[in-house]
């Protein structure tokens, strides 16, 4: 029987502006195993759609990313710093955030339309996989947009009610627990050893699931346990998953360990490409020239700067703050000089190209060509972490606390990721390991201190840490780094999440 959509049909089926589109959009059976490996394929590629330099621009309300409200930034003709020009008026988030939906959803009809088709026998890692990513994708819609429309089938219901939160988390829980009844047992037997989850990855996935299942706004206090219980067989089981802390945390960033054992969920990109293209050179350094260039970030209040001053001045910060060549014309000199600039003498600059620093060729960065390109994308053979071992070890410290089971293990867990920052034996005691005379109160805000010193700028680290323990308040009286005051009065519950696209809420009256 003749297929009724193409492959190629299909994805530009998938470019719709909705997921409420009223075309069909069904599949018939895809015909071989290669087919059906291509259509899950198709999701991984979905995901690398969603982390692009727009995702990172709808967390720059985090403490650790944003810059300023509706500013912009350049320089004056005579480099003396950064200059602020715009009134602070606030951004429409709308074509930044319908982006991310839209992919997340391409990823999730493909799931649906290819679950019932793969039998739990011939496709069982297959099926598994497939669940899999479905969490993961509305685990990623549940923290940015709070209750998205739950979409399980190929027919796609115009009228489908606003689910609860709550409802939003069980439907996450489920395709996860089918995932680890039909994934590999490890890593080694993984469909793509060191890329493709096997039940390790859904263990760790659905430890985070729990822990954010916990906080703001379900607030299942119960699922502390949960998280605690999931993570600690991770570590537990370490050796058969192949999970460890790399010795070195710059070596996460290196090209030669886009495969490495501290990667538990990722993103991959060309390992072919080799060098930066020549022309990007010239380019970058017409870009940042400081006649020229300008930036516009939005963010409703500005603890940024703060975030920088209290980050331990260890090895850790060396390797994952921004900081890197930056060009500007010295009239004395008359030439181009390089010169080494932060988030703190250069905002603009730095609110652009951290979002993709972790993620570029390091063996670029130290030469001598400037590299402060676009995106994960252009030059990068580093993996685009979703998930990692550290995350995990902070995770089960937490979530043991919360829980009530505040033990040696758990102390172990942050302690391990604190020697590492500091560029010691993550297995060895040290100086800067936790005391145990400290409160549980205490140890709770040095492990949640340690997450975001851990995983700053990454996908998904700080921000979800701010909603799901509700820190809105706490961060609007940080103090202001620059010159706006924020209204605390627009620190509403709401603001938390963004809307869902307009085309789906005009369709789907269960949303305006």
């Amino acid at each position: 029987m003749k297929k009724n959509i193409s492959l190629l049909l299909l994805l530009l089926l998938l470019s719709c502006n909705s997921i409420f589109h009223e075309e069909d959009t069904k599949y018939t059976d895809p015909d071989t195993k290669q087919e059906k490996i291509d259509l899950v394929n198709g999701m991984y590629s979905c995901l690398v759609k969603v982390h692009n330099e727009d995702y990172f621009k709808a967390l720059i309300r985090s403490d650790d990313v944003n810059i300023y409200t509706s500013w912009s930034f350049t320089e004056d003709g005579e480099g003396q710093g950064p200059i602020a020009l715009s009134d602070p008026a606030a951004i429409d988030f709308t074509s930044i955030t319908g982006s991310i939906y839209l992919n997340l959803y391409n990823a999730i009809i493909i799931a649906n339309s290819l679950i019932p088709r793969l039998t739990a026998t011939e496709d069982k890692e297959l099926k598994g996989e497939l669940f899999f990513l479905r969490a993961y994708s509305y685990f990623k819609l549940a923290r940015l947009f709070g209750t998205p429309p739950l979409v399980t089938d190929a027919d796609v219901d115009f009228n489908v009610k606003k689910p609860s939160f709550k409802e939003v988390y069980e439907l996450i829980e489920k395709d996860m627990q089918e995932a680890l009844k039909l994934l590999p047992d490890n890593y080694a037997t993984a469909r793509i050893p060191g890329e493709t989850p096997n039940k390790g990855t859904a263990k760790a996935l659905l430890a985070e699931i729990y822990l954010s299942w916990a906080g703001f706004p379900v607030n299942d206090n119960s699922k502390y346990a949960e998280a605690a219980r999931l993570s600690g067989e991770v570590i537990q089981q370490a050796g058969y998953y192949n999970y460890t802390l790399l010795p070195d945390i710059a070596d996460l960033w290196m090209p030669k360990n886009r495969h490495n054992q501290e990667d538990i969920f990722g993103l991959f990109f060309d390992p072919e490409r080799k060098t930066i293209d020549p022309k990007s050179r010239v380019l970058l350094e017409t870009e940042n020239n400081i006649n020229v260039h300008s930036f516009y970030f939005a963010t409703p209040y500005i603890p940024q700067f703060k975030f920088y001053d209290k980050f331990p001045v260890n090895y850790r910060k060396k390797c994952v703050y921004p900081v890197a060549y930056y060009s500007y014309y010295d009239k004395a000199l008359k030439r181009y000089v390089k010169t080494t600039r932060t988030g703190l003498n250069c905002p603009g600059w730095f609110a652009r190209s951290m979002f993709s620093y972790k993620w570029i060729d390091r063996d670029l960065i130290y030469s001598d060509i400037a590299c402060a390109y676009d995106g994960p994308y252009r030059g990068s053979q580093a993996t685009l972490y979703l998930l990692r071992y550290a995350q995990t070890l902070l995770t089960y410290a937490e979530a043991s606390a919360r829980a009530g089971k505040l033990d040696a293990s758990a102390y172990e867990a942050v302690n391990m990721v604190r020697r590492r920052a500091n560029k010691l034996d993550p297995n060895s005691p040290s100086k800067f390991d936790l005391s145990k005379n400290i409160s549980t109160e205490q140890f709770l805000d040095s492990v949640v201190c340690e997450r975001a010193w851990e995983l700053c700028f990454e996908p998904d680290g700080r921000w979800f840490d701010i909603v799901r323990l509700d820190l809105k308040d706490k961060i609007s009286s940080y103090g202001q780094d620059v010159l706006w005051d924020f209204s605390s009065a627009k620190l509403t519950d709401d603001w938390y999440f963004y809307q869902i696209p307009d085309a789906d809420r005009l369709i789907n009256p269960n949303f305006k």
